[in-house]
């Protein structure tokens, strides 16, 4: 029996296995990169307030100045019409509801 060689479209010899090498360094490449600085995970929000997406129904006993006191994570978005709002997590310095204690929001124009 005689032995083939593969050639591509333009009579180059092994294409096909470059371009699988090749492939097979970006999967492995992306996995790594997967591997070493996460993947994004959904967000934990389960109450809408404004423009915030919070963990639990914002707080009537405490002020954002607490809220911004200690553990927590905070961050602001617009809603519609013009208006801007604090968003602020009590307990975490994430953006997930591990650790939350308590929310609160704040909106003005």
């Amino acid at each position: 029996m005689t032995a083939h060689e593969s050639t591509d479209e333009h009579g180059r010899k092994g294409g096909a296995g470059r371009r699988t090498f090749l492939a097979g360094i970006g999967t492995t490449g992306l996995a790594a990169a997967a591997t070493i600085f996460g993947r994004a995970t959904p967000a934990s929000a389960l109450v809408t307030a404004g423009c915030c997406n919070l963990c639990y129904s914002s707080s009537s006993s405490h002020t954002m100045a607490q809220c911004e006191s200690g553990t927590y994570y905070r961050w602001s978005c617009n809603y519609s019409g013009g208006v801007y709002c604090d968003c602020c997590e009590h307990g975490t310095l994430g953006d997930n509801c591990i650790g939350v204690t308590y929310s609160k929001y704040s909106c003005q124009y």
